[in-house]
């Protein structure tokens, strides 16, 4: 068992290696629909540095190239160095049709395939659409939608003369969760023969009550140069302001399905799969990472349940605190969570670990449906190491002679009868000593125990740690003394409340010293005595923020 106790200290290490670095191409445009006549950018993006350029001759010849940029990025993310390298290329298609873009090629890595849709070009704009060459549209992507099923609003704004001073609001909407997708997109089209530079922005929305959900307008403002206004004019400020909006909408949001129980998951498509750290053995005693990734598309990273383990016979579950993402595309967001579980078998052998299975609605179908991981039986191998021998103890009989003495006759005495009196004079002996000790005055240093630091003094066992230079000790006494002052949680969770990035990027460097891989040296602990009040304040504030703050439910009641 003290083999066993001690593998514990390798969870640390486990749950800790989150994330590889690996290198890698991407390509990918920055719309998957476009009209013919509009411009759109591919971008092919490598994250190492190489004096290489894409190869677009391999680009249908459908596709003219008008421009293209390099780009280059650098970062230090806790002591790792990240390199981003990009290339921006500028294209146009004059013909409406389905083109593929192929694999790109550069350092001797390829690319994914690229499909892009290119519909016939708008023509013109309605006579009561066009203001001064400038037009605001806002489009949903459905027209109706049940309660938390995502939509995306697409605004759209046509210039086709210069603005300066200009402003686009952002939409609010009422019983909706709104989030912005990305960046802005920019590109041109040739409309009504005047080519007009076209910006396209796009929300997702998540309606938090059924009924009829008002989409208020937006409002573009700017001043406009005026017609005829030479350089000099412009100069003296001959502008006319202008303020157009985009007109009120309404959505149906429909309520939860007569039958509907449990867990509401509206999705396009929900997924869950598993990997190993070390898929080709398990040992006894040994820790391995099990992740688990729930992906659903159309849903926040939020709505996705937390992955719960039921207990099972012959293993043991320490999971780490869930990692929630997104990722965002023209269709909107889709979330993730991860789960890394630390499984420790505690017998070797055959053991089949659950199925886990969710319930969700497929918002396209308008039917249920179920994601499974399906069970799964590891192989566990013995530990050697904890396989003590066993020495197996025979007693043989000893052959008794007769004593002629008196004492032949009489009877023999109990067996265990010597063991049973020394057990008896032992606990006089003990009982003895215990009455002596707690009879006498015991001094204040002999009643202090070596256990953790209590809560009156986990701030001044933290100061001695700093003033000792000593970083295990630091850490210890800094995670009891975040414990005391912002309740029982893990380190990483404490971290996550701090708002001054340069303390929580330190400590964060401070627990890779000590269970990193790589171990490095941390410098900081000088600083942290000047740290200890900010980050008290900021504990405080985030606690008092999740008591008052009421957000809208991502998980209405019915």
């Amino acid at each position: 068992m003290k083999y066993f106790s001690n593998k514990h200290l390798l969870l640390v290490l486990i749950m800790s290696a989150s994330s590889q670095l690996l290198a890698g191409i991407k390509a990918y445009t920055d719309r998957q629909q476009v009209h013919s006549n509009e411009t759109f950018t591919l971008v092919v993006e490598l994250d190492e540095y190489t004096s290489d350029s894409p190869d677009l001759s391999v680009l249908p010849k459908e596709l003219s190239i008008l421009s293209s940029s390099k780009y280059h990025r650098s970062s230090t993310v806790n002591g790792v160095s990240e390199t981003q390298l990009g290339w921006k290329i500028q294209l146009m298609a004059t013909e409406p049709g389905v083109y593929t873009i192929p694999a790109i090629e550069v350092e001797n890595q390829k690319s994914q395939p690229i499909q892009v849709t290119v519909k016939q070009a708008n023509d013109s704009f309605d006579s009561e659409e066009k203001l001064d060459a400038i037009m605001l549209k806002a489009e949903l992507s459905k027209d109706s939608v049940y309660v938390q099923e995502q939509m995306v609003l697409t605004i759209k704004l046509f210039r086709g003369i210069q603005t300066q001073y200009a402003s686009l609001t952002e939409p609010s909407i009422e019983n909706a969760i709104i989030e912005k997708l990305g960046e802005d997109t920019q590109y041109e089209s040739m409309i009504d023969g005047q080519r007009y530079l076209i910006l396209e922005r796009k929300y997702a929305i998540f309606p938090q009550q059924s009924g009829s959900l008002s989409i208020p307008p937006v409002t573009f403002s700017a001043d406009v140069i005026q017609k005829g206004s030479s350089g000099f004019g412009r100069m003296l400020g001959r502008t006319k302001p202008v303020t157009i909006s985009t007109q009120q909408q309404s959505i149906d949001v429909k309520p939860y399905p007569e039958n509907h129980s449990g867990q509401w998951l509206p999705s396009e498509k929900l997924s869950i799969k598993s990997r190993w750290s070390d898929p080709h053995g398990k040992v006894e005693g040994e820790p391995s990472t099990w992740t688990i990734t729930l992906t659903g598309v159309g849903l926040h990273e939020n709505q996705l349940p937390e992955i719960k383990l039921p207990k099972t016979d012959g293993v043991k579950w320490y999971p780490d605190t869930a990692e929630k993402t997104r990722s965002i595309s023209n269709k909107g967001i889709t979330g993730k969570r991860v789960e890394r579980i630390a499984v420790v078998p505690t017998r070797s052998g055959k053991i089949e670990l659950p199925e886990l299975s969710f319930k969700w609605f497929n918002t396209q179908t308008g039917q249920y449906e179920i994601a499974t991981l399906p069970a799964e039986t590891i192989d566990v191998q013995p530990n050697s190491e904890q396989s003590g021998t066993s020495t197996t103890i025979t007693t043989t009989p000893v052959k008794q002679t007769q004593s002629t003495s008196s004492q032949q006759n009489s009877p023999p005495a109990p067996a265990g009868l010597w063991q049973w009196s020394t057990y008896g004079f032992a606990l006089l002996w003990l009982l003895t000593l215990i009455y002596f000790l707690l009879s006498r005055k015991m001094t204040p240093s002999e009643l202090k125990l070596e256990t953790a630091p209590v809560t009156t003094d986990a701030k001044a066992a933290l100061l001695d740690a700093i003033n000792s230079k000593d970083n295990m000790a630091i850490y210890k006494s800094l995670s009891y003394w975040l414990n005391d002052i912002n309740t029982q949680q893990s380190f990483k969770s404490h971290l996550s409340a701090l708002n001054n990035d340069t303390i929580r990027n330190s400590l964060i460097e401070l627990e890779q010293s000590l269970y990193s891989p790589e171990k490095s040296d941390w410098k900081d602990a000088g600083k942290l005595k000047q740290w200890l009040k900010i980050i008290e304040n900021d504990l405080a504030l985030n606690k008092a923020a999740n008591k008052e703050t009421k957000l809208p439910p991502l998980y209405p009641t019915e």
